[in-house]
Order: C-alpha cells, then structure tokens, then sequence
C-alpha cells in the first residue's frame, strides 16, 4: 500500500511540472539589427505577431521555407503579421540571394537583418537553422521550430492564424 502511495505522489509531482512547464512564459530579448539598407529595426518596436527567422543563404531548408514565409507575410501582414529574417552573411550576399529569388519568382517584402557577429543568433541559442521563432509583440515567445519541410506550413498557418491581434 505504501508503494502505491509513493508511485500516486510521484505521478502528481510528473504532471504538477507538466502545467507548469506548458504555463511557463519565455521572453525573448529584444534587440536592434540594421536591414540590407543599413537601417535600425527594433523588434520590441514592431506591432503584431513576429516571426523570428534565423537563416543563411547555402541553407537548403532555408530556400524551401522563404516562398512559404513570403506567402504568409502576402496573405496576413495586413492583419498585423511582421517576419523578420536574421542572416549573419554579408549584406553582398544576401542581396544576391534576394535578387535570385526574384529571379526565382519570391519577392522577399518582409524584414531581412543582418546580425554579422552573430551576437543576437547566439543570445537566441539557435544551433541549427533554418531556426523560427514565433513572439507576441510583447515579446512573448509562443512556439520554436528548428529546420522546414512543406509539411510544417500547415502548423506555421494555425501558429499564424490564431495569434494575429484581434
């Protein structure tokens, strides 16, 4: 009986934590990156749901996830979405990459930052890009995804579509 007593208690503390850890809020830091054109963007300052996208250029899954990041910033950046691609690459080279995914036929409107020393991408623990992060304009973090298929679009959609500002 006693036994059954410890493995009850054990099983309450496994899901006390559980909740806990579901219910647990994470701020991201809030930084300033110049764009391609050398001007400040300051993510605390942009209204609307943010999504963070660590990238590189040589990324494949990187390729196969921008049409889909400017698809949903075509369709929802009116509604208050804002998507801010993080490279530390040299402006040259992304806006070579820019340029051939004109090319390609993607514009990409949204935010591109450059972050050169890395300081930010390292600060945001990302070890493995393409790295998405999705934030409240408060600053609170909602889901992270590290890597992209197509399969993830539809999750990414859902992501968007039920935490735009009302």
């Amino acid at each position: 009986m006693r036994r059954l007593y410890i493995l009850a208690a054990v099983v309450i503390l496994m899901l006390s934590s559980a909740l806990i850890a579901e219910t647990e809020t994470v701020k991201v830091a809030d930084f300033t990156l110049n764009d391609l054109d050398g001007n400040p963007v300051t993510i605390s300052e942009l209204e609307g749901l943010i999504i963070l996208d660590f990238w590189a250029t040589w990324c494949p899954p990187c390729r196969v996830e921008i049409p889909f990041l400017q698809d949903f910033y075509d369709e929802f950046h009116e509604k208050g979405l804002q998507i801010v691609g993080i490279s530390t690459e040299d402006v040259a080279t992304q806006k070579r990459f820019v340029e051939q995914m004109i090319k390609d036929g993607t514009e990409m409107t949204y935010h591109l930052l450059l972050d050169p020393e890395g300081i930010i991408t390292r600060k945001y623990g990302v070890e493995g890009i393409p790295t998405t992060i999705f934030v409240k304009d408060d600053l609170t973090q909602i889901e992270r995804e590290v890597g992209f298929a197509p399969q993830y679009a539809p999750r990414f959609r859902e992501i968007i579509e039920t935490n735009l500002p009302e």
